[in-house]
């Protein structure tokens, strides 16, 4: 085996062990805004409204509001959302 073919064993191997750690960072956890949706709620046309009987609290997405508080968030959009809202990404649970 000549020195090339050593590197690129050693890069792949470093890849396949790196791999795992890549992806369960993001599932590691965080507090609740941290895991908030970014996408703008214009791109989703979000409304502050039922559509056709479906709305943000029963979508798998909408984390519910803090005690006291009458907006929740997302984990799609960005900012606050409604319980009574909607958007395109609802996915009913």
């Amino acid at each position: 085996m000549n020195d090339h073919e050593l590197s690129r064993r050693r890069v792949l191997r470093t890849l396949t062990a790196a791999l795992p750690v890549a992806v369960a960072l993001p599932l590691l956890g965080g507090s609740a805004p941290a895991r908030a949706g970014s996408a703008r709620k214009e791109d989703f046309h979000y409304q502050d409204h039922p559509n056709e009987g479906r709305h943000c609290a029963n979508c798998t997405a909408f984390v519910p509001p803090a005690d006291g508080q009458t907006s929740g968030t997302c984990n799609i959009v960005a900012g606050p959302v409604s319980p009574d809202g909607w958007c395109m990404a609802f996915t009913p649970r």
